[in-house]
């Protein structure tokens, strides 16, 4: 299970609010109701950050005291909470108020795979984003139900869970982008560090294949290779070649699970100029070798 992971200067470092630290999954996906965590605390979640991950709150009933870094926001429902990974945020809930609560690793939101989608919602994952559906019952409507599909698939895991998740996530964004794009707001205030990881993780979608060192990236952004590193560093919690080399190790993950290509394809796919080295690199990031991985992943997918 996901656990907490660090604490800096007072501030706790969580996957899921209240749990210690775990294997990093890059596809984390996680769904509850907003009461079988807040309960557990009198309905109070302090101040916090998740590293890497992407959360959405939507209540559907009760209201709440939301902390986003410095400002404390009071929301009633029916509204939806944005928060990306890095930003420090805490809820001072109404008890037995009524929601779901969305937490996803957003390396999977930002997949080059969805290049389409990606330009839709990367502003989501600049700030967080406070959005009333008051005015819109059928968006608030859209996006609990497919909360509750989300929920489902979660507890009972059926043929497909995968690409089911991919495509109520999509719902869910969507539905918030419009509601977002309804209201005409500002463009939300980001912080300088914020854009330019926003940048670099861009960066890297587009050229993880073409094995860009650490220097092109840092020249692409026009930053030192120490200040990138840091950058990265803040903001996940990894340097920047670490960055790099697991959304390689990822993007062959997904290969080796759900594509029959042999090893040596996936690795002239992911641009290594001998399989052998991909074995080797591949077994460096994750403990195994491609081929004992699929065998695990594939069973594991079918079972």
């Amino acid at each position: 299970m996901p656990r907490a992971a660090t604490e800096t200067s007072g501030i706790s470092h969580y996957v899921l609010y209240g749990e210690q630290a775990f294997d990093e999954d890059p596809e984390f996906v996680h769904i509850e109701d907003i009461r079988s965590r807040s309960r557990l605390y009198e309905w109070r979640i302090t101040p916090h950050t998740h590293r890497g991950m992407f959360q959405v709150v939507h209540m559907e009933k009760g209201s709440a005291d939301v902390r986003m870094d410095q400002v404390v926001h009071k929301i009633d429902a029916p509204c939806t909470v944005c928060v990306p990974g890095g930003v420090v945020h805490g809820f001072a809930f109404e008890p037995d108020s009524v929601g779901w609560v969305l937490t996803v690793a957003e390396q999977v939101l930002i997949d080059a795979n969805y290049g389409s989608s990606r330009k839709l919602f990367e502003p989501l994952f600049r700030a967080p984003l406070i959005l009333s559906f008051a005015g819109n019952p059928d968006g608030a409507a859209q996006i609990a139900a497919a909360f509750r599909q989300m929920h489902e698939e979660f507890q009972m895991p059926q043929l497909g869970r995968t690409l089911m998740f991919e495509w109520l996530i999509r719902i869910v964004l969507m539905t918030i982008v419009r509601q977002w794009n309804s209201q005409t707001p500002l463009p939300p205030a980001t912080g300088q560090r914020r854009e330019t990881f926003a940048r670099f993780r861009q960066l890297v979608e587009d050229h993880f294949r073409d094995h860009w060192p650490v220097s092109d990236y840092a020249d692409a952004l026009a930053l030192s290779q120490a200040r990138l590193n840091r950058l990265c560093k803040s903001f996940t919690g990894k340097g920047a070649n670490d960055f790099i080399q697991d959304r390689l190790a990822l993007e062959a993950q997904r290969h080796l699970i759900y594509t029959s290509a042999t090893v040596a394809m996936i690795a002239y796919e992911l641009g290594f100029q001998d399989p052998a080295y991909f074995s080797r690199f591949f077994k460096r990031r994750t403990g195994m070798a491609p081929g004992g991985f699929r065998d695990v992943k594939v069973a594991a997918v079918e079972a």
